[in-house]
């Protein structure tokens, strides 16, 4: 038997090409079908024992808020006393358990109580792209924790920030620093 242009026993290439198609719709097909498959054999009975165990297989599109510390700027915050003041509950829960023993102790005043320095910790501007240094400690007269030493230069005057400004700010273990945000500005005409 002759061969026709080098292809051997009727292979031409625009054969080979739409057997690959072919195969690659059949792929695409029965991917399909079990698909539909599956939606259709999930039951009621299937959702309440998800729901018995806290858990779901439901995909869903969510945002990830980072910042476990959210704050409306208060006159205190934004005046003479040169500091941010945060609620003691945010930094137990969300800042004091990723420190290191030693530098939760610097935070709360355990080294030394009677001159409570705090701990010198790096602050992320995200917003503006800039590293600045605050000291972070425990307020010596209520429970509450504050960031002094430069967060009036570097935070209010810098980033022109006025009373109902929301800030957020997070931890970042990986960074070992703070991440700052201004969230949202006050609609107050400046």
């Amino acid at each position: 038997m002759e061969k026709h242009g080098g292809f051997g026993s009727g292979e031409f290439p625009w054969n080979q090409s739409r057997n690959q198609e072919s195969a690659a719709e059949l792929e695409r097909s029965r991917v399909a079908f079990n698909l539909r498959r599956m939606r259709t054999s999930y039951t009621m009975v299937d959702l309440l024992e998800e729901r018995s165990r806290g858990v779901s297989t439901q995909l869903t599109l969510s945002h990830h808020d980072p910042f476990t510390i959210k704050k409306k700027m208060k006159p205190s915050d934004l005046g003479n006393l040169c500091r941010l003041l945060v609620p003691s509950d945010f930094v137990e829960k969300h800042i004091l358990p990723f420190l290191n023993t030693d530098q939760a102790s610097q935070v709360v005043g355990v080294v030394n109580q009677e001159t409570n320095r705090g701990l010198k910790v790096r602050v992320w501007d995200m917003n503006t792209g800039s590293m600045h240094h605050l000291v972070f400690k425990r307020w010596s007269t209520s429970r509450s924790y504050i960031f002094n030493d430069g967060w009036t230069k570097d935070f209010v005057r810098r980033r022109n920030l006025a009373e109902g400004d929301e800030i957020g700010l997070y931890w970042d273990n990986d960074q070992s620093r703070f991440n700052f945000s201004v969230l949202s500005r006050a609609c107050l005409v400046r």
